[in-house]
């Protein structure tokens, strides 16, 4: 019976024993969870997924801007003040000469004026709004963030996730933001309505480009101003929101007027010939990658020059 006694329990400390195991291990795999920044290959904010929209963005913009060809118009005098803007000295000649400069300009510009519109939006520090909702959650996580800095350096502790939190703070706040973020507004009654932000950066967008090249086919003009909204949403969600979600946050950077092309951060026509005795003219689409600055950087998407 004694044999037996201890039989039984040795039979339960061994269940104890594996229960308190699979415990440790489950908190092991949460912890591990918890302190990982890597992306899923499912999440939309994976590299190679970050990238195949980028590239999408870019044939949108090039869509949007047309090809200046039959039935469209430039306003010269307009592009030439915008080559000014961007401090490209480089002479225009024609429409038909300086087609591609052309395009390239107004590529820049449909990024340059979405980057205005949404600095401006990001900038709100007024009362809660439910308009400004996107501006009150960054703010927000900004706030937090450096909180959660300040617990890090200045409470005592040897745990881990204190010192990730404001990072997967972040991640998880910019995840949101990415599926969320300038969506239809919903109202009580299952109606939604678009955000105020699309409607004005949409009516801002299409306005000053429909000042720089005039469209005279009326369903070609229609079909243009209505990929204004998705470009923006593209623009909004790639450089203010999907880049931030990456660890660490993924920068952009344009290249001016005269720098050196260089294979290796840009792309462009010019390679065609002896591009190492070759400048850039204008860089209509910025250089996307992590440490930029660094020997180490990661390039995600060249420039385009």
């Amino acid at each position: 019976p004694k044999i037996n006694e201890l039989e039984e329990q040795i039979n339960n400390l061994i269940k104890k024993n594996t229960l308190l195991e699979d415990e440790a291990s489950s908190y092991q795999s949460a912890l591990g969870a918890a302190t990982n920044f890597q992306l899923s290959d499912n999440d939309q904010n994976h590299a190679v997924k970050l990238n195949n929209d980028i590239a999408d963005l870019n044939d949108n913009i090039k869509n949007y801007v047309t090809n200046l060809k039959q039935n469209i118009v430039v306003n010269i005098k307009e592009v030439k003040k915008l080559l000014s803007l961007y401090k490209c000295p480089v002479e225009i000649k024609d429409q038909r000469t300086s087609r591609l400069l052309i395009q390239a300009v107004l590529q820049r510009h449909v990024i340059e004026i979405i980057f205005e519109s949404a600095t401006q939006y990001f900038q709100y520090s007024g009362r809660p709004q439910l308009e400004h909702l996107e501006s009150q959650i960054v703010s927000k996580e900004c706030e937090l963030s450096e909180l959660l800095n300040y617990a890090s350096k200045y409470r005592s502790g040897n745990d881990e996730i204190t010192h990730v939190a404001p990072i997967k703070l972040r991640q998880q706040i910019y995840s949101i933001l990415s599926n969320r973020g300038f969506e239809d507004t919903c109202r009580e009654n299952n109606t939604a309505y678009e955000h105020p932000f699309i409607t004005n950066c949409k009516r801002k967008l299409n306005d000053i480009m429909n000042g720089l090249r005039i469209i005279n086919d009326r369903q070609m003009k229609s079909d243009s101003e209505k990929l204004a909204v998705t470009i923006i949403r593209e623009v909004v969600n790639i450089f203010y929101f999907r880049l931030k979600v990456q660890e660490p946050v993924v920068q952009h950077s344009w290249f001016s007027y005269n720098a050196r092309l260089d294979k290796t951060l840009m792309d462009g026509n010019q390679y065609d010939s002896d591009y190492e005795n070759l400048y850039v003219d204008l860089c209509y689409f910025p250089l996307i990658g992590k440490d930029l600055m660094s020997e180490n950087r990661k390039v995600y998407t060249l420039a385009k020059v």
